[in-house]
């Protein structure tokens, strides 16, 4: 098979990181863009080099194989059912869907026309992540039984004014749904689903549809407790970090790195490196594209061969779901199981 033809829906801000990854692949290659602002999309194909469908249905037309959805999150569902109705496999960025419903459409529609279909969680690809997911499955660390999720980061007001940013039709969320779906995803990933939360979210600082803040209690189906905080108002801004302890030692991540594993039976193991590499707790641009790149070799190889995604659809809808179950939660203010 020739070099997989990849275009994208959406010349936002990620789109770029989108660009630079596929122009790094051995067997995919950019060849289009489209945005319903057909000035944007030509600036954005002059700047790669590739073509600017004038229409949506010039895309649908043209000879791609997959598509990578860069749209507000609100329009992730109706353009991913259409692009696999259409034959084209896809990509969507996170979330894939904003509603019970969405996920679900989502799923059927991928099933019935056995084309790949695939969440972007980049992070899931990370050397540090997978790192982290081997000491946990490996039980050096005993039985987990707390396990916490900190992510208080800093947008401006800017960065909401004039935009589908912080509404409940294109955003579906804020805190959770938007900035911290990353941390979500990679909680559950590594230490598993989630059974039940009982959360509190509110809009304190920003004037928004949706929240700003969010607290959540988490029983982990392996039977660890813990925590989800998530905020998009705390100045400056600080870097994501995840807690693990067990029965037998403690791991602590800051971002995508390892800061701190103790276990006291093994102190040949140890690491204490609390400074870690920039983030984007304060700027959403401050992020590389190096595990996109990743991630898109993976979906390439899944097109071509048939072989399973490390990331599949389902993962990234349970991740939707859990969020949804935290916001479900604070407004009927009691536990929401997720099965």
């Amino acid at each position: 098979m020739e070099k997989v033809k990849i275009a994208l829906i959406g010349c936002g801000m990620i789109s770029d990181f989108h660009a630079q990854a596929i122009s790094e692949l051995d067997d995919g290659v950019l060849v289009g863009v489209y945005d319903k602002c057909l000035e944007r999309s030509k600036d954005f194909a002059e700047k790669h080099g590739i073509i600017a469908y004038e229409s949506y249905d010039d895309l649908l037309k043209a000879d791609v194989d997959l598509v990578a959805i860069c749209t507000p999150s609100g329009l992730h569902v109706d353009f991913a059912v259409s692009l696999l109705e259409n034959g084209k496999n896809v990509i969507i960025e996170k979330p894939v869907a904003i509603t019970k419903e969405g996920c679900e459409k989502l799923l059927s529609v991928a099933k019935a026309n056995n084309k790949v279909c695939s969440g972007v969680s980049q992070f899931h690809y990370s050397k540090e992540i997978l790192k982290a997911k081997e000491i946990l499955d490996s039980g050096i660390l005993g039985k987990i039984f707390l396990c916490n999720l900190d992510m208080k980061y800093h947008r401006s007001k800017q960065y909401f004014a004039n935009s589908w940013r912080g509404t409940f039709a294109m955003d579906g969320g804020g805190a959770l749904m938007n900035q911290g779906i990353h941390g979500v995803d990679l909680v559950r990933f590594l230490n598993g689903n989630i059974k039940y939360v009982n959360a509190k979210v509110g809009t304190f600082v920003h004037d928004i549809e949706v929240e700003d803040t969010a607290v959540a209690r988490v029983q982990f189906e392996n039977g660890a407790i813990g925590t989800i905080h998530a905020t998009t108002s705390v100045y400056p801004g600080y870097p994501r970090r995840m807690e693990f302890y067990g029965d037998k030692g403690s791991m602590v991540l800051i971002e995508n790195s390892i800061v701190y594993l103790n276990v006291p039976e093994m102190p040949e193991l140890n690491i204490s490196i609390p400074n870690v590499k920039s983030n984007s707790s304060n700027n959403p641009t401050n992020i590389s594209h190096e595990e996109h790149k990743i991630q898109y070799q993976d979906v390439i190889k899944a097109i071509k061969t048939g072989s399973k995604l490390f990331y599949p659809l389902e993962e990234a809808v349970e991740s939707v779901k859990t969020i949804l179950a935290i916001y479900e939660s604070s407004k009927e203010d009691k536990n929401v199981y997720l099965k």
